[in-house]
């Protein structure tokens, strides 16, 4: 019962739920590796805070309906309202059973590609968030 209790907590714990100021930021993607001026954040926008660089599986990228929430609370609470979310491939999916073409979130049990995965938060004015939204940045 004791390791039982303590699995539900954690579990909860991994579930992060919105807060209100992360409600309040916006998700933009663009490729890691892409040229400077496809990845880069309009004049309106200043960096807030920038991640270290981490490991993703494509299943945790694409297959869940918000998988930077958590990111998303923590740059709210830092005064930013857009998170820029830079992503390479690093390994290609290997599964015969699961072809590139085919969404992740069909391939169970199946992790898919992997993924470097940069996150930079930034407080952007109006304008700006207008412009990312133009070009088609959001998710």
């Amino acid at each position: 019962m004791k390791y039982f209790l303590m699995f539900v907590l954690i579990s909860m714990g991994g579930c992060a739920s919105l807060t209100p100021a992360g409600s309040r930021v916006a998700v933009y993607r663009a490729p890691l590796d892409a040229a400077t001026a496809k990845r880069s954040m309009p004049a309106g926008c200043s960096l807030v805070t920038r991640k270290a660089p981490v490991g993703m599986p494509e299943l945790d990228l694409e297959g869940q309906k918000d998988p930077f929430r958590t990111q998303r609370n923590e740059a709210g609470a830092a005064g930013a309202n857009a998170l820029l979310v830079l992503s390479e491939m690093t390994i290609s999916r290997h599964d015969s059973e699961c072809p590139g073409a085919s969404p992740i979130t069909d391939c169970p049990p199946g992790f898919g590609a992997w993924f470097r995965v940069v996150v930079e938060s930034y407080a952007c004015s109006a304008e700006a968030v207008q412009e990312l939204q133009s070009i088609g940045r959001v998710r």
